[in-house]
């Protein structure tokens, strides 16, 4: 080999020797930049896992919470129940009319301010005469006054119902001190047939006897539930399921389509627009006592 072809061959040798380094050096470059691009992928799927793994811990504790809170739901339901039923019975009163020895239920109401009890109609015969008291616990508290009265007997139109009387009644305590501790406030609204309602009064003195009812039917001045009230629950109250005030109980209302066959009673309260009406005016009733 001639020196002229030595020297082209390591030239050749250099050259290629140049090129297989820089081949090499790119290709760590590139498997760096991969394991580069790898730690810093993993890195990040690591981040979102943590993320995630937060987010999955705060739904399991709300859904925790919220399978507690409806747990819960029944017993708090029940509560506020019993503590509205308790808050009715304080509303309620007893009323005694001594002089043809009646016993009755009223309800405690404010109106404009001042404190009043509301009742049925028939609780008297003459509002200047009789002898009324509040009762409680079999005990005379506080005697009565009349405020205003409105009683008519029920109308029978041609299918025989009653439909069209007046049975309220209005009292104040003859002590001006005497001030209830509970109220009852009268409902914006009328409920609509089917509601559910609650009925409060002292059948046969039986004192605070609260019962469920539903209502039926309005007609004219009354509404119609059904509900196992009896004698002593009028002029008690009946309430819709927020502790409203939205009728006074008033009559038993018979259905008979055969004579052969007992009626259906039907129990018949003043509806709460009759209430609404008969409350307005009360400073003018004040001023005749």
């Amino acid at each position: 080999m001639t020196a002229k072809r030595k020297q082209v061959s390591l030239v050749v040798r250099i050259i290629l020797g140049i090129l297989i380094a820089i081949v090499i050096g790119n290709g760590l470059w590139v498997v760096y930049d991969i394991r580069k691009e790898i730690l810093q992928n993993r890195e990040l799927t690591d981040k979102d896992l943590k993320i995630q793994a937060r987010i999955v811990l705060d739904i399991y504790k709300q859904l925790k919470k919220l399978n507690k809170d409806i747990n819960g739901v029944p017993q708090k339901i029940q509560g506020d129940k019993i503590k509205l039923e308790q808050t009715l019975k304080q509303i309620n009163v007893c009323i005694e009319n001594s002089t043809i020895g009646a016993y009755g239920s009223g309800v405690s109401i404010k109106y404009k301010g001042k404190f009043y009890i509301l009742s049925a109609g028939h609780m008297i015969n003459d509002p200047t005469s009789e002898q009324l008291w509040l009762g409680e616990n079999g005990n005379q508290i506080c005697e009565l006054e009349v405020v205003k009265h409105a009683f008519t007997t029920p109308e029978e139109d041609g299918n025989g119902d009653f439909t069209k009387g007046l049975d309220l009644l209005l009292l104040r305590p003859k002590n001006p001190n005497f001030q209830p501790r509970f109220y009852v406030e009268l409902a914006d609204r009328e409920p609509i047939t089917g509601s559910e309602i609650y009925i409060v009064g002292n059948p046969m003195e039986l004192e605070d006897t609260i019962s469920d009812g539903r209502i039926v039917i309005y007609k004219n001045n009354f509404m119609y539930y059904i509900d196992h009230t009896y004698f002593g629950n009028s002029g008690g109250g009946t309430y819709d399921k927020n502790g409203k005030l939205v009728g006074i109980v008033s009559h038993l209302y018979p259905l008979q389509s055969n004579k052969n066959f007992p009626p259906y009673i039907l129990n018949g309260a003043v509806r709460l627009n009759v209430i609404k009406d008969f409350l307005k005016g009360i400073e003018l009733d004040e001023r005749k006592i």
